[in-house]
């Protein structure tokens, strides 16, 4: 008879508003989860090697494959060791480059280039911006 009246006990409390506040928890969380992925874009970047030269100005050349070469025509920034400068395209070569697996054509831009960089054959790692999405966007093409 004892275990009974114990029982009896626990089971009559009342467990609903603590199940309320667990509920609302899950909506607060997930709303701000939906919120932070509409709001947050990310960036990618194509990254290439591309080489300094000197005729009447310094210009890099950039050889690229031909399925990439969008990334540069449609943008007007690179960067190069983190900090964008703005360019211009000069000549696309009329010339290809084969190497069995990818075709790939020279680009000539024109950039700013401060004094540290102004040097002939030298080799620069520079960034076009690819994408500019959201992380809603990615998740939904999935």
């Amino acid at each position: 008879m004892k275990y009974y009246i114990d029982s009896e006990i626990i089971l009559a409390k009342k467990v609903e508003p603590l199940i309320y506040v667990y509920i609302m928890i899950i909506i607060i969380i997930s709303l701000s989860l939906i919120i932070f992925m509409i709001l947050f874009h990310y960036k990618t970047y194509y990254k290439v090697k591309g080489i300094v030269e000197k005729d009447t100005d310094y210009y890099i050349r950039v050889y690229m494959p031909l399925d990439d070469i969008d990334y540069v025509i449609s943008n007007n920034e690179v960067i190069i060791n983190k900090v964008k400068y703005k360019f211009q395209v000069v000549m696309i070569d009329s010339e290809y480059i084969s190497d069995n697996t990818n075709t790939y054509q020279a680009i000539l831009i024109k950039v700013d280039l401060p004094l540290k960089y102004k040097f002939n054959n030298l080799s620069l790692n520079l960034q076009f911006l690819k994408e500019d999405k959201r992380v809603i966007d990615y998740l939904i093409r999935r």
